[in-house]
């Protein structure tokens, strides 16, 4: 005679199969996905090329990086202010994952000088990713002026832009080594670029020479070209060379022909580099990531603009850069055999 759970069990294990099964189901189906890995880059004021550079990356990153999502923080954003002093500050301190400065600003960063002697905090721990697109310092002239060289402005009436712009700051070391003072020019205005007044005095023989520091070509550089049948000067040499290797965040850069109406040929400069930056807080396989990404779409992104059509691998790695590499930005270059 068989006992009551003989016949008990067969039934519970027949209808407890179909019920585990559905349950299963239901919660894979509840289930949530993966959580992505938030990257802010720090950038320029809304509208500049430096924030414009920011969401382009973003843009390659959400696209191309699995698992992480990719957000623009542009300086007018309450984070910090539009120096870029303030971005660096906030990748060192953690409120940013990423900064886009330029090459000048890591140097001195790294090598706490300038604006960064007096910081009271470390910056061991700054790390780089890559650099991008150059910015020449650029010198337009009238062109009834017979001006086609850096070298043939002085003696002239020329702009050399407000005290503490960026255009300042490069001609005053442009002047130094050319060993050039106020009195070895005609006149030196310092008016600003905004509401065009530097323009205006150009265009008007006011001046007969003007400086800027942007990517190219841009809207204004055209406007000043067109309007005041400008053209934009070559800035080369001995001299120049040696300002440049002293200085290691100055790049040779090249503004390419046709780029303005009065400009058939090339035209010889420097300036410096965008560069990215990060610290040793970030993972190293983030880090790979957010490299990876970038190098495997460079014809893309060298088709968005023509500041971006020269950017090479083999420089992009180390040019500009004034700070360690990170370590997942240095596991990608060695796979590429471009570090050893």
């Amino acid at each position: 005679m068989k006992s009551k759970n003989d016949h008990v069990m067969p039934v519970i294990r027949i209808q407890a199969r179909p019920k585990l099964v559905l349950s299963l189901v239901f919660f894979a189906l509840l289930s949530p996905p993966a959580l992505s890995l938030d990257i802010l880059i720090g950038s320029s004021q809304s509208g500049t090329f430096n924030h414009r550079v920011g969401r382009v990356l973003c843009q390659l990153i959400n696209t191309h990086a699995d698992d992480l999502k990719c957000s623009v923080v542009p300086s007018d954003a309450g984070l910090h202010s539009s120096d870029t002093i303030h971005t660096m500050t906030n990748v060192l301190s953690g409120g940013l994952d990423l900064g886009i400065v330029d090459s000048s600003i890591q140097y001195d960063a790294a090598n706490r000088t300038g604006q960064f002697a007096y910081f009271d905090f470390s910056f061991d721990h700054l790390r780089s990713l890559f650099s991008l697109n150059g910015i020449p310092f650029t010198v337009a002239a009238r062109g009834n002026e017979g001006l086609y060289t850096f070298a043939s402005i002085e003696g002239k009436k020329v702009n050399v832009g407000i005290p503490g712009s960026s255009q300042r700051a490069i001609m005053d070391r442009l002047m130094q080594a050319k060993g050039w003072q106020k009195k070895d020019f005609l006149l030196m205005e310092e008016l600003p670029a905004k509401q065009s007044q530097d323009t205006l005095a150009l265009c008007f023989g006011t001046v007969d020479a003007i400086v800027r520091f942007d990517i190219h070509p841009n809207a204004d550089t055209k406007h000043i070209v067109d309007l005041c049948r400008a053209r934009l000067l070559n800035i080369s040499g001995t001299d120049i060379d040696k300002l440049i290797n002293d200085n290691p965040y100055f790049v040779k850069l090249f503004i390419p022909a046709g780029s303005y109406a009065s400009n058939k040929e090339e035209v010889e400069t420097f300036g410096l580099l965008e560069t990215v930056v990060t610290t040793e807080d970030l993972d190293e396989e983030t880090a790979y990531l957010l490299v990876k990404s970038v190098f495997e779409n460079l014809d893309w992104l060298r088709s968005l603009h023509s500041a971006f059509s020269l950017l090479a691998p083999t420089d992009m790695h180390s040019r500009g850069l004034s700070v360690p590499l990170h370590p997942g930005a240095l596991k990608y270059y060695r796979e590429q055999g471009w570090i050893p």
